[in-house]
């Protein structure tokens, strides 16, 4: 595991011996210490966190590339762990459409520095076409970030796309996306070149590549390629360090199974709250998520919603839409959606598709498919929403980067089952069930997530307003130390700017109908440099080594 080597070892080692209670109590007292600040201002109504954007990627210096990816190539935690390629190796890495072929070139080039040699592959290889033909297919494909209901057809396409009506798949359109590539394109060529042992591909759905690569290719993935324009390589996420990185995310899980209750609460709407017992506590714990894709709730058909839920959220992987609500039974059924749009539309035609109803898995609490489910929440501060991809577009999902920012929490739907019995009924139904199913995301940017201990019957907070507690706990402080400011190093470079919750206006009036107007006009500030709410450059102390001893 990669969490027993980034954790201090002195920690280990002086709590090993202890009884678990007060190995509780220890780790709730840090906890505890941690939150004091933003409990604080929790009860004293401080507002949420400022809009903020770096100031240093409007119009990026492409000459600041190369530094920026020598961070990338020795990171080796994160979604896009290009620091696990070691000297000697070779690593090939799938590129598609929209790549800025500077980024590539530096990327392979800081490698190239550590003796691993890079090859590009195009997505138009691996599929035996020119490409030409790729970019001319491409080009009336590609989605845009006002074009969020395209998620629910082109997200796990093959599974979800036939359930909607013939018109509507058309207008989905046909583009060449991630997971379509892997079965039997990516399959086939790894086949046929033997030589291919260590590939990044795609930038998200990790899990996917590994279930759909099979047992004999499986090994070869070793993370998504997320380095498409320059503002993915220059936002700084790569130069969060990794053994900081994995206490974090170590540290903020170890409490789960002590867990007897969960709040969580967003400013635009979101409300749940689930009890949890010992059993449930320890299956979370279990499969309790990965490096920046963690679980800070327990799955809702493993816990007991108290009298149903509500989500309410303006963006998903693949852009802005209306703000929508869902409104959750106390299974976590979906009872009814509000808002939303065409998003939606979308949902609700698969909510009344005859094929997901009547639907009752030999494993599930209640009758339905369209569950809410476990979804990932995020741990570094520096990555940010790539405005520039919802703008120019991608062929899969535009607004993926930003739900990979520390505090951004990411919601889901589907029945969430990989038990031989459920997938066998999945099966005979021909609908879609397996590791990872999912569907229409939604995003939550500034979340309030508590614990109840069951033990001790404290209450600790895991996020406080978007912001991670663990960021102020002592121990990560002192790791973060090594590296020149704990300040800088936790210091988020971008949040969203929302009218009624943290800038002035309403809500409803000025945002919720119509969030992407919004967000374009601020963009114009932006590039204009008059935008308010701008955070300044900044450089830590010999990062480059610093991340190279900080190896986990």
């Amino acid at each position: 595991m990669i969490y027993r080597d980034s954790t201090p070892r002195g920690f280990l080692c002086s709590t090993r011996s202890l009884p678990m209670s007060v190995i509780v109590c220890f780790v709730v007292s840090l906890i505890s210490f941690s939150c004091s600040r933003q409990q604080e201002e929790a009860m004293t109504g401080a507002a949420y966190p400022q809009p903020r954007y770096p100031r240093y990627l409007v119009n990026p210096d492409s000459d600041d590339l190369l530094s920026a990816a020598r961070f990338a190539v020795r990171q080796p935690t994160g979604r896009s762990p290009l620091g696990k390629m070691q000297s000697g190796q070779v690593v090939h890495v799938l590129i598609q459409w929209g790549q800025d072929m500077q980024v590539w070139e530096a990327v392979r080039q800081a490698w190239a520095e550590k003796d691993v040699e890079a090859q590009a592959i195009g997505v138009w290889e691996v599929m035996g076409i020119t490409k030409e033909e790729y970019d001319k297919r491409m080009e009336p494909n590609i989605v845009y970030g006002n074009e969020a209901w395209k998620e629910a057809g082109v997200f796990l396409r093959r599974d979800y796309k036939q359930f909607f009506p013939e018109d509507i798949q058309k207008q989905f359109g046909d583009p060449i996306v991630d997971f379509q590539i892997i079965d039997p394109y990516l399959i086939a060529y790894l086949d046929k070149h033997p030589e291919v042992q260590n590939i990044y591909a795609g930038n998200g759905g990790g899990v996917f590549f590994v279930r759909w690569l099979g047992e004999k290719h499986a090994d070869k993935f070793q993370g998504n390629w997320i380095f498409y324009r320059s503002v993915d390589l220059l936002s700084k996420a790569a130069e969060f360090p990794a053994d900081v990185w994995n206490l974090v995310d170590e540290k903020t899980l170890r409490p789960i199974p002590f867990v007897s209750e969960v709040t969580f609460q967003d400013p635009e709407g979101t409300n749940l709250e689930w009890a949890v017992t010992p059993e449930q506590a320890q299956f979370w714990s279990k499969s309790a998520g990965n490096s920046n894709h963690i679980y800070i709730y327990p799955s809702p058909l493993h816990s007991t919603f108290q009298e149903g839920g509500v989500l309410a959220a303006h963006a998903n992987h693949t852009g802005i839409f209306p703000t929508m609500t869902v409104n959750l039974d106390r299974y976590g059924a979906i009872e009814r959606i509000e808002g939303g749009g065409r998003v939606a539309e979308m949902f609700n035609i698969l909510l009344n598709n005859p094929a997901f109803h009547d639907v009752q898995f030999p494993n599930s609490p209640a009758p339905g498919y369209w569950f809410f489910r476990q979804d990932g929440f995020a741990t570094n501060p520096k990555f940010l929403r790539s405005i520039p991809a919802l703008i120019e577009g991608e062929p899969f999902l535009p607004n993926a980067s930003e739900r990979n920012r520390a505090g951004i929490q990411h919601l889901a739907f589907a029945y969430d089952s990989v038990d031989p019995e459920d997938l066998s009924y999945a099966k005979q139904r021909g609908i879609p069930l397996g590791e990872g199913q999912h569907n229409f995301h939604m995003h939550v940017y500034f979340p309030t997530a508590r614990w109840k201990l069951r033990d001790t019957g404290e209450w600790i907070t895991i996020s406080e307003k978007g912001y991670v507690t663990m960021f102020d706990d002592p121990e990560v402080r002192a790791l973060a130390a090594r590296y020149g400011g704990p300040d800088l190093l936790f210091r988020y470079e971008w949040n969203p700017s929302i009218p009624g919750v943290n800038v002035g206006g309403e809500y409803e009036k000025d945002f919720a109908q119509d969030p992407w107007n919004w967000i374009m006009a601020e963009w114009e500030q932006i590039q204009a440099g008059t935008y308010e709410y701008f955070v300044e450059d900044y450089s830590l102390d010999n990062p480059v080594a610093a991340l190279d001893a900080g190896r986990p």
